[in-house]
């Protein structure tokens, strides 16, 4: 009988592990800017996971990110990555067991809006960006087109 019971919990919490979903921000904005000289930036803020309004994160301090950022891109048409990486992130200190999450999750939702926007048809690169325990800040700006 407990082995039984044993081995339809297991089978419960391992479905259970392979059926979850990516985490959504619980909160973003995609705010865009055209500046007089025709400059095209873009800002993504996002709050990831169900934390207590009020209190910190729930595992500890800021994210120290990856060493040059972004990773590969070209920068092609749809988005892109950033050309050649750029800051890793922001803070210094412990790093927190999810910030690998929150960065991929707000880099998944930032790339979405920009393809499904267009703003950055001709790919973009990264300005800026910061990962602080569940939330996260991307700034970048959008490759000129070739004349």
């Amino acid at each position: 009988m407990k082995v039984h019971l044993f081995a339809s919990v297991a089978t419960i919490l391992i479905a259970a592990g392979c059926s979850s979903t990516p985490e959504i921000p619980t909160t973003e904005s995609f705010i865009t800017d055209i500046t007089d000289l025709g400059h095209r930036r873009f800002t993504y803020k996002a709050t990831i996971g169900s934390g207590p309004k009020g209190q910190g994160g729930r595992r500890g301090g800021p994210s120290g990110g990856s060493p040059g950022g972004g990773g590969p891109g070209g920068g092609g048409p749809g988005g892109g990555g950033p050309g050649g990486g750029g800051p890793g992130g922001g803070g210094s200190g412990p790093s927190s067991g999810n910030s690998g999450d929150v960065k991929k999750v707000a880099r998944q939702r930032m790339e979405l809006l920009l393809a499904e926007s267009g703003f950055c048809s001709n790919g973009w690169f990264l300005i800026e960006q910061t990962f602080d325990q569940n939330r996260a800040e991307i700034i970048g700006e959008c490759r000129a087109a070739a004349q």
